[in-house]
């Protein structure tokens, strides 16, 4: 049995409610109450967060960076595990507590992202998530690339052994989408995957080629597991009328606000990417993120492949457009975390969540992570002195207990 705790002693995020005081109390793993004030009396294992803000752990639909930690630059790979352990105790430092890993299912050989290699790494993530020795909750986002056709049956298997959580399909066809023209793809696949133009062009026709009838026994296959379901760089109406024939229910980086719009018209969520909004651009020259927010289009943030941008936003999108905090914050916590559907309620601090706990410090030009906490634990905590970060757990050296009885 663990002993009962409290984050006290600063404004607090709930999920939805911005407080000026609040303290959240937990014990055995789960929240058990949210109080608005200071609260801490009577509980031995109580934490004075010196007025920064309390928060739920962040909710991250949607990250290609362990692809990218394992392959800094085309061709050069790295130990997966190596990687994925590096990103986890990285991630805890963002603020992020519940991670969904991009993984790319295609047909190409040649990439990281080929079928046999991304079924590698959902199980490594899988295996690490259940290891004990993870800081933040690891969870599986598959992308599936239309018109690889060996990719689908091992998706089908991973879904069947429970080890997908999220699955989106992607478009990366020439003459739609991010690739209006041949060449625009062709130049895309040459640059991302260190391949030559005529190794491109094959890729290219291939990929045109297929028939996308699999599709449909894809998308059966995601509705029957009742999985969420996204679909990725959407540009149109008639693009989003056929991802929601599909069962989509989440449109991620849409590239025109007419699909932004038809999206929000039939029901749809909306993510966009939060290094489009931290950059007020995008890196395809597409819509920004920053249209759809404040034209209230967007339902929620994901960090795409910059985890540190995320914590980064409601303090952006505060000083740059007047945007509430609080508005921002729920777009990185509650409406990611609602999307995903899961038991521990991520992105909320409500009696019966996942004691997910976060404080953050706003006082620099760049917010930081005082403390990360995950199911209770602490794993991410940050010395008074703001000098120095320590990786730690309950009972390590280091960790220096708050007198709960100290005046607030």
């Amino acid at each position: 049995m663990r002993t009962k705790s409290c984050v006290y002693g600063g404004p607090m995020f709930d999920g939805e409610r911005l407080l000026d005081s609040g303290t959240v109390i937990f014990e055995d793993g789960c929240v058990v109450d949210v109080l608005q004030g200071d609260h801490h009396n009577g509980i031995s294992d109580a934490w004075d967060v010196y007025g920064k803000l309390i928060a739920p752990g962040l909710v991250d639909l949607h990250s290609d960076a362990l692809e990218k930690c394992i392959e800094m630059r085309p061709g050069v790979q790295f130990d997966p595990q190596f990687a994925l352990e590096c990103l986890d105790r990285r991630l805890a430092g963002c603020g992020i507590t519940t991670y969904c890993h991009a993984i790319g299912f295609a047909d190409d050989t040649f990439s990281i992202r080929s079928s046999e290699n991304a079924e590698r790494l959902v199980r490594l993530i899988k295996t690490f998530s259940f290891s004990g020795r993870a800081l933040v909750r690891h969870m599986v986002h598959v992308r599936y690339e239309i018109g690889s056709l060996e990719a689908v049956a091992r998706i089908e298997h991973l879904i069947d052994k429970g080890l997908v959580d999220l699955v989106s399909i992607m478009d990366r066809t020439a003459g739609q989408g991010l690739f209006k023209t041949h060449q625009s793809c062709i130049s895309y696949n040459t640059g991302a995957f260190g391949i030559t133009p005529e190794e491109a062009v094959i890729v290219t026709e291939n990929k045109s080629s297929q028939i996308p009838d699999i599709l449909g026994r894809l998308a059966q296959k995601v509705k029957a597991s009742g999985l969420p379901f996204l679909s990725h760089n959407d540009d149109s109406t008639e693009k989003i009328d056929f991802v929601r024939s599909l069962g989509v229910t989440g449109c991620e980086f849409p590239i025109s606000i007419e699909a932004v719009v038809a999206a929000k018209d039939c029901g749809m969520k909306v993510f966009m990417g939060a290094p489009n909004l931290f950059r007020d651009l995008s890196s395809n020259g597409h819509l920004k993120a920053s249209e759809t927010i404040q034209k209230d289009l967007c339902d929620g943030l994901l960090s795409d492949y910059y985890p540190e941008c995320l914590l980064q936003m409601p303090f952006i999108a505060n000083k740059r457009y007047g945007l509430k905090i609080d508005e921002i914050l729920r777009l990185l916590t509650s409406n990611t975390g609602d999307f995903l559907a899961c038991e521990h309620k991520p992105g909320r601090l409500a009696p019966g969540s996942g004691a997910d706990v976060i404080v953050i410090d706003a006082s620099a030009q760049w917010a930081s992570v005082s403390q990360t906490w995950v199911a209770g634990m602490p794993v991410l905590f940050q010395r008074q002195s703001g000098t120095n970060h320590g990786i730690v757990h309950t009972g390590k050296p280091g960790l220096k207990r708050v007198d709960s009885n100290r005046a607030a």
